[in-house]
């Protein structure tokens, strides 16, 4: 990338670095998810100051040929996202985990980029976040190539039968069972339409996540730890 071409992305996490700079995650339009320097950031007449906050669509130039490049320019699209501790702020914190630990660096998929900007948009107009957040995963999880079958199960290969039961093995897919069974087949197409309204939300979250799992390799997230902790 040329040093002033001007490339759109979003912040997925920063930290300090040193006293007065700081190195920001971020997933950009063209390059994927990469990290910055900021120098300087931290001080309130730097350029930098004030910029980089999660769920805005940033706009910036960067330079350096090393794994983590300079920020060099910054201009933002303004979303107006309460910075409350609310159930909403925690959902997003939740996705922009899932992008740091599952998507690769430097590897740039666009399609990905307006998934993730039109969920960040969506979420502005909602106030109940758990079908916004399911269909994310599930995208997500397709686009990365974890995508679940929703088509077959894994024994005989069968279309799924909406009058049998089905077990879900997270790395494999479904598995007729009636014993102990995690869904119904009218419940698997129905979240293979996408019609969540028919589907018992505990089920819904229970099979993303455990597929969120397998992909993380049982590592829990810490927005999750955190929120756990805000509701007892």
């Amino acid at each position: 990338m040329s040093p002033n071409e001007w490339e759109e992305c979003f912040l997925l996490h920063q930290r300090s670095y040193g006293d007065t700079s700081i190195i920001a995650e971020i997933f950009t339009r063209k390059s994927g998810k990469m990290s910055v320097i900021a120098r300087g950031a931290k001080k309130p007449k730097s350029k930098f100051f004030g910029y980089l906050v999660p769920f805005s669509k940033l706009q910036i130039t960067y330079s350096g040929r090393s794994e983590l490049k300079t920020l060099t320019n910054i201009d933002r699209e303004i979303f107006l996202l309460d910075n409350s501790l609310s159930k909403k702020s925690y959902s997003l914190l939740y996705i922009n985990e899932l992008m740091i630990k599952l998507l690769p660096k430097d590897a740039a998929n666009e399609d990905l980029f307006n998934l993730y900007s039109k969920f960040i948009e969506d979420s502005l107009k909602l106030s109940e976040m758990e079908f916004l957040l399911r269909n994310f995963e599930l995208d997500l999880l397709d686009m990365l190539g974890y995508g679940i079958n929703f088509q077959t199960d894994i024994d005989a290969h069968e279309p799924i039968d909406p009058s049998i039961d089905y077990i879900f093995i997270a790395e494999r897919g479904f598995q007729a069972s009636s014993k102990n069974p995690d869904f119904s087949g009218q419940d698997i197409i129905n979240i293979r339409n996408r019609n969540f309204t028919d589907v018992p939300g505990n089920k819904l979250k229970q099979l993303t996540q455990a597929t969120i799992m397998f992909c993380l390799e049982g590592k829990d997230l810490n927005s999750r730890q955190i929120f756990r902790r805000l509701q007892k």
